[in-house]
């Protein structure tokens, strides 16, 4: 009797660790002037992603991974079709964006841009309040008027389950399948 329930309680937990969402957290912070940024992908406390975007003296972009866990080559056509199932099976549970802006020089553009990226923010933020039940939104957006700067910091929490993922896989497959099977009767 013992073996059953132990087996029992098992195949439940192994079924709520399937189908129980678990958190995705994409950060970032930008510096438009300098032209640099810095990223990070977590799943759980893993990061599978982190690194540093720049330009470089010749103006083309430069990625330095700290942590790649997504090393390899990968089929296009798979990778976009994954991409577009996931966000359609993606839960936004919170946003925070933090924006410092400011000319030394103009504090009329200091202000103005502000403005635009508060109205920007409040769409986007319909629009996902519209699509996702929970979401939550933390701004913060300051103009600085005796120092230029122009920054961007983004903190998003999202939620999937390991069964939306496998789902997504399926259907991706299936959608790479039929590009492939077109483009070599093309």
């Amino acid at each position: 009797m013992t073996s059953l329930l132990i087996v029992f309680f098992s195949a439940i937990f192994l079924i709520l660790v399937i189908m129980f969402p678990f958190k995705i957290r994409l950060m970032s912070h930008l510096n438009l002037i300098e032209m640099k940024g810095y990223y990070s992908f977590k799943v759980w406390r893993l990061k599978l992603l982190c690194g540093m975007i720049f330009l470089n003296d010749s103006g083309k972009i430069e990625v330095t991974n700290a942590n790649n866990m997504l090393k390899g080559y990968y089929n296009k056509n798979f990778v976009t079709a994954v991409s577009k199932e996931i966000l359609k099976s993606i839960d936004v549970e919170k946003i925070e964006l933090f924006f410092t802006v400011g000319y030394a020089e103009n504090s009329f553009m200091s202000a103005m841009l502000c403005g635009g990226v508060s109205s920007f923010v409040q769409t986007l933020y319909g629009y996902l309040s519209l699509n996702y039940e929970n979401v939550r939104l933390y701004e913060d957006i300051k103009p600085t008027y005796n120092e230029s700067n122009f920054e961007l910091t983004f903190d998003g929490v999202m939620k999937i389950s390991i069964l939306q993922i496998c789902v997504s896989l399926i259907k991706a497959q299936k959608i790479k399948n039929k590009l492939e099977k077109s483009e070599n009767e093309g």
